[in-house]
């Protein structure tokens, strides 16, 4: 079983387990010993970053949990499940659950890089949004160190199996909304609103609303990114005053359909942002799929670190992993770890470059694919 010791995996590995989970999800979820149980006791040790509880849950479960005991930090002691009160340093912490207190019971379903961790407490109820094996850990850094541990209960109620569940079918037609998007959909996003340079790659769409959108990202850990360097800054302070952590950061100006970005999304630890995000933009596109759905076109790449702009002298820009596919991918998994995706395929598109520049001048690969992803209706993730 994988360990959760380092703050980030291979990027080549985030971009496997999602194909593993589009081709076959039978096969990825009997990767680990199958458990029913409907009660489970569980220590949870402060030295580890994740304890395996030996539970596989289902979308729809519902788990009661709670804990009791103490972990002690490196500057404090008797922490309890709930965790200890925010300070300011949390703020620049890179802790598993960065808006949950220091030394706090914590979990999450799957040991995929894409799912998003979450808080429990001492007495919580969470809803699985996905099959999986269910973890629990403290939150803190990943190379913090901690003593104690939590001896935690759980209560699972079993969600109702329908057809399309057991199976892990999904129903949707592509090809009619393929037919659509070869001949609307542009490949390139540009750095001005016309005539500019060529930038990223248009690689993936969603299928679904506005309300689909915000919510399915809010679920996968997705921070929308503020508009100008004044959001930024009030963001940041607002942020601060309230001890949670800042990554809002805003993002470049990109174009496509002859306007910015509707959005942009990113995620991110708060020491990390600076140099090192995934992030993506969106753009509401002006046509709709066949049977009118709303569809958003989307480039995502990952920031790994800065470079010379080599539009500007002396400028500097991020620079990205010229692999975009393994972004595209992640963007992907993480909203199927997070219970949101109906249906998922890929388009290939003949005529997309599969090697170039941005519009700054670093290098961009790719498979030539766009990744479409239908949205789950908001009703059935409530």
């Amino acid at each position: 079983m994988a360990t959760f010791d380092t703050l980030r995996v291979s990027i080549a590995l985030r971009h496997s387990l999602f194909v593993l989970l589009l081709v076959c999800p039978a096969v990825a979820h009997s990767l680990g010993a199958n458990s029913d149980a409907k009660s489970l006791n569980v220590t949870v040790t402060a030295d580890k970053q994740w304890v395996d509880t030996g539970m596989d849950v289902k979308p729809g479960d519902k788990l009661h949990i709670t804990a009791q005991g103490t972990v002690d930090l490196a500057d404090k002691t008797g922490v309890g499940p709930d965790g200890a009160p925010r300070g300011w340093k949390d703020t620049l912490r890179a802790l598993t659950v960065s808006s949950a207190g220091r030394g706090a019971l914590v979990g999450q379903i799957g040991n995929d890089p894409a799912a998003t961790p979450f808080f429990i407490g001492a007495d919580g109820i969470v809803t699985a949004p996905v099959a999986g094996r269910f973890y629990l850990g403290v939150n803190q850094a990943s190379n913090a160190s901690a003593t104690g541990n939590f001896q935690v209960h759980i209560d699972r109620s079993a969600a109702a199996v329908t057809d399309e569940a057991a199976t892990g079918s999904a129903k949707y037609g592509f090809q009619p909304l393929f037919t659509v998007l070869q001949k609307d959909l542009p490949l390139r996003v540009s750095d001005k609103p016309e005539g500019g340079n060529p930038g990223d790659l248009v690689n993936f769409v969603l299928v679904g609303d506005q309300q689909q959108v915000a919510a399915a990202f809010r679920a996968a850990g997705w921070v929308v990114a503020d508009k100008t360097k004044g959001d930024a800054v009030v963001g940041a302070v607002l942020a601060t005053l309230g001890k949670q952590v800042y990554t809002a950061v805003p993002m470049s100006t990109l174009y496509l359909f002859g306007r910015p970005q509707d959005f942009g999304y990113s995620r991110a630890q708060a020491v990390q942002v600076a140099e090192e995000r995934d992030h993506f933009r969106i753009w509401q596109t002006p046509f709709q799929g066949p049977q009118q759905e709303i569809l958003w076109a989307g480039a995502g790449t990952h920031d790994i670190g800065i470079e010379r702009d080599q539009r500007t002298p002396k400028g500097i820009t991020h620079k990205i992993d010229p692999d975009v596919d393994k972004e595209r991918d992640f963007i992907g998994a993480t909203l199927q770890q997070a219970g949101w995706v109906q249906a998922v395929a890929y388009l290939d598109r003949p005529t997309q470059v599969r090697e170039t520049k941005t519009a700054t001048g670093g290098d961009i690969k790719s498979d030539g694919r766009t990744l479409v992803i239908v949205l789950k209706p908001v009703a059935e993730t409530n």
